[in-house]
């Protein structure tokens, strides 16, 4: 399976590392010599897909990332929102029309989810498709939690302890046409999703087979690590 152009997929690494005492979460390791951002930088199990992947992170990281020899290419930003990497990626990068995003202190271990998630997009005529995990108590209230119809998403809610929805949003995939609704002061991605429903197009989704880790806290990303090595 190809697809007209490239696809660019942004990884954003460019936040401030305040909840780690000032270790970025995205070089915390899961093994002797493999960290969360090297997992993101690999194929994900991504194959036949012609695929730029991109880092974006910020002056303070840029060396160490150079460093570690990345399949990646690395570009430097200082931004204060996800949403602001996001844009400066796409602006330095006008050759390409369709996006998919990871974010890189995450881990899931579907090997599969991002072909499938490619497929559904083509399906879906290359709007915009997320894929979706089944969200865990502890995680309530932590991450974008989505309504679905059979085909499709209704509705995604963010961040909301009281949130019944089944499943939260890991990963996104979506076209430029779609960049408009991409505000900067907004703090992710996710928040494109509801004005895409809301003009009318359908957002596919793909459900993982795997748990998500968002290892914005220590308790998950222990969580992680105890998975990681059974």
């Amino acid at each position: 399976m190809s697809l007209d152009k490239k696809i660019l997929h942004i990884i954003p690494a460019a936040g401030k590392a305040t909840r780690f005492g000032g270790i970025p979460k995205f070089l915390l390791p899961l093994s002797k010599d493999n960290f969360l951002i090297k997992y993101h930088a690999s194929d994900l199990g991504i194959k036949d897909i012609n695929i730029k992947k991109v880092i974006a992170t910020s002056s303070e990281n840029f060396d160490t990332l150079k460093r570690m020899n990345l399949d990646v290419e690395l570009i430097e930003i200082e931004s204060q929102t996800m949403n602001q990497t996001v844009i400066e990626v796409i602006d330095s990068y006008p050759e390409y029309d369709d996006y998919l995003l990871t974010m890189p202190d995450t881990y899931f271990f579907d090997n599969n989810l991002i072909y499938n998630l490619f497929t559904k997009y083509i399906e879906n005529e290359k709007t915009c498709s997320v894929g979706l995990f089944e969200i865990q108590d502890y995680q309530r209230g932590k991450l974008g939690q989505c309504k679905l119809n059979k085909d499709s998403v209704e509705r995604v809610i963010d961040k909301d302890i009281n949130c019944t929805f089944k499943h939260a949003w890991g990963l996104i995939m979506w076209n430029k046409k779609f960049n408009k609704f991409i505000n900067p002061k907004d703090p992710h991605i996710g928040y494109i999703i509801n004005p895409i429903i809301e003009d009318k197009f359908d957002v596919s989704f793909s459900i993982s087979s795997s748990l998500y880790y968002d290892c914005g806290t220590f308790d998950e990303y222990k969580k992680l690590l105890n998975d990681f090595t059974e």
